[in-house]
């Protein structure tokens, strides 16, 4: 019987592994519906008092149940908002708070679905983390793992270790090859975008200690939820009013003196000739998952409100209001994720919008998809090119290139790491359970 595990708390999956008592190879365990991965989302219900977790939260959120949704909480980490609190009815709860929550009921889970092979509990845990949670900033960086490993300890492991999550991914590669590689391994996820060109081999399986044969690491804070929130913007957010314009800007001169409206309208409207264009801040806190929630008050209502008299096409701003007054922000927010997944797949995807106003709809095509990423897609290529140059190595001296993480399987996003090494053999690993696994093996290295 273990009591060591591995966990993976993604930004829009999580997972959990450990080794099988019998054949001692890496597995993760089912945690909702029989399957492995748990939506990082949790859902405060405000008439039942009750918090529901993964796709279960985000049912009751679909459902129309009274309360407040939350995901991608792994972004929040390193971020100003990590000392924020959030408020749910009476109560302002520490994010710390909230992410321990999410970690406690993931061990339950798991402790759960472990006890059928006679583990029932798991005290020790190698939690993934990105190469970087911020970039440029190793201060925050430091915090962010801290804070995340108190928020372990509270939920019940007694003892915390971190990995990177592509080495961990390279571990569980490794199980897989006859002989020795020198590997590129690209975990992109929902948040970040990480790379370690690693040695592996059947023989440096069996080494308890890796350091010598990791060569580099990199990354970047850009994943599928950037995608999401630069489709967002390419699309919904224009049947939304978003860069609508100002009837004029005679009409306008005196807005912000005259109206209670957001700081954000100084700063980041415009003036082309006569015309005002809307506050662009509204459209993006809408399209970013963790800050949709800040729009739920009763200011951000009434400064609409204000504005929508004075934009050229007020319909537009109603909806908008509409989106915000039935807290149907991250309902949206699912639907362009699922849009992007579909376009992963197919050249042109229709998302229903009656939601927000009867009979509204939206087309979105993969060349919408790609234009808006285009930027996001280049940085990622830069990364990876980067990672290889800190190993010492040329792109031709890359044997294998590893892909993991739920991104990866958007088109673009292959064939811009395609395009880097054009004579290298390019694996597909587990989408959303390579890191997990990884962390399970670790997990056996370093507490069995």
């Amino acid at each position: 019987m273990h009591s060591f595990c591995g966990l993976d708390f993604g930004t829009s999956n999580s997972t959990f592994g450990t080794l099988n008592p019998a054949s001692q190879q890496a597995m993760l365990l089912p945690l909702e519906d029989n399957k492995v991965t748990l939506p990082s989302a949790i859902f405060f219900h405000f008439d039942l008092n009750e918090c529901f977790y993964g796709r279960a939260a985000i049912n009751e959120y679909i459902d129309g149940e009274f309360g407040r949704l939350m995901r991608s909480l792994k972004s929040v980490l390193g971020t100003p908002l990590m000392e924020e609190t959030t408020q749910i009815k009476a109560q302002q709860l520490p994010f710390v708070d909230i992410l321990t929550s999410f970690l406690q009921n993931l061990k339950i889970k798991a402790e759960q679905s472990a006890a059928a092979n006679g583990q029932h509990s798991f005290e020790q845990v190698v939690l993934g983390r990105p190469v970087h949670f911020v970039d440029s900033d190793p201060q925050a960086d430091l915090l962010a793992q801290d804070t995340l490993e108190q928020a372990a300890i509270r939920a019940g492991f007694n003892d915390v270790v971190f990995q990177y999550e592509p080495i961990a991914a390279a571990l569980d590669y490794e199980q897989s090859v006859d002989q020795e590689e020198i590997a590129l391994i690209v975990d992109i996820g929902g948040g970040t975008s990480d790379f370690s060109v690693v040695r592996i081999s059947p023989e440096r399986a069996s080494r308890a200690e890796r350091k010598d044969d990791i060569l580099a690491n990199g990354g970047i804070h850009i994943g599928g939820t950037d995608f999401d929130r630069k489709l967002s913007l390419a699309s919904a957010m224009h049947e939304l009013g978003y860069k609508s314009s100002f009837k004029d800007k005679a009409a306008t001169a005196n807005f912000e003196k005259n109206f209670s409206i957001r700081k954000s309208v100084s700063k980041d409207s415009y003036t082309e000739s006569t015309k005002m264009i809307m506050p662009s801040s509204y459209y993006h806190d809408l399209a970013t998952w963790h800050r949709i929630h800040q729009l739920y008050d009763r200011h951000t209502i009434h400064s609409l409100k204000d504005i929508a008299y004075r934009v050229e096409n007020k319909q537009l701003i109603d909806r908008l209001i509409n989106v915000i007054n039935k807290r149907e922000g991250h309902r949206l927010a699912i639907d362009i994720e699922h849009a992007k997944i579909e376009l992963s797949a197919n050249a042109n995807t229709h998302i229903d919008l009656d939601y927000i106003e009867h009979n509204l709809g939206l087309n979105i095509s993969l060349e919408q998809l790609r234009d808006s990423v285009n930027h996001e897609i280049k940085n990622i290529q830069t990364q990876a090119f980067q990672t290889v140059q800190d190993a010492g190595l040329v792109p031709s001296q890359i044997t294998k290139v590893f892909m993991t993480g739920g991104t990866t399987a958007i088109p673009m996003v292959k064939h811009a790491i395609e395009a880097l090494f054009p004579h290298t053999d390019i694996i597909q690993g587990d989408q959303f359970g390579s890191v997990g696994l990884g962390l399970a093996i670790d997990a056996g290295r370093k507490f069995a």
